[in-house]
């Protein structure tokens, strides 16, 4: 009975990506000073539950996890308008994702397969039905002048 116990045990971490190990790196990327906004309003927050948490992402590295990029992560509380801004961005690709911590323990909670268990979305609204979302998928571009509104839907 041990070896399937630890067989089931050995499947299920590898299929929620591993043990958690705590808090997320620190953001080490600076973006170089641009004239572009970008501003994401929040679809389906629930206003009773949990601090939603927006993160901005220049590359596939990370994502859809916690940015990182300083000043890249925009923290509210799901009582406050569902907008995240962020301001001075030079011209390039950027992609967002969003959560919201509804149980507030500082993760997106998932359950044993992997799939969010709270509120998550990425930019250009994609949901993947069998992966996490890739960075190619969630892509926008700025042009460095431009300010842009784009709208993300929270799922689940």
């Amino acid at each position: 009975m041990k070896p399937v116990v630890a067989a089931l045990a050995c499947l299920t971490l590898t299929a929620c990506g591993g043990v958690p190990s705590g808090a997320p790196p620190a953001p080490t990327i600076t973006l170089s000073p641009g004239a572009s906004s970008l501003t994401v309003r929040i679809d389906k927050v629930k206003s009773d539950r949990g601090p939603v948490f927006c993160d901005l992402f220049n590359a596939a590295d990370g994502f859809p996890g916690p940015s990182p990029i300083i000043g890249g992560t925009v923290e509210l509380d799901a009582r406050d308008e569902p907008v995240c801004r962020w301001s001075g961005l030079p011209a390039g690709d950027y992609a967002v994702s969003v959560i919201q911590d509804e149980n507030a323990n500082g993760s997106l909670d998932t359950n044993v397969l992997g799939v969010p268990l709270e509120g998550y979305g990425v930019s250009n609204n994609v949901v993947p039905s069998t992966t996490a979302p890739r960075w190619s998928d969630a892509r926008l571009t700025i042009d460095g002048t431009q300010s842009i509104t784009i709208t993300v839907q929270l799922f689940n």
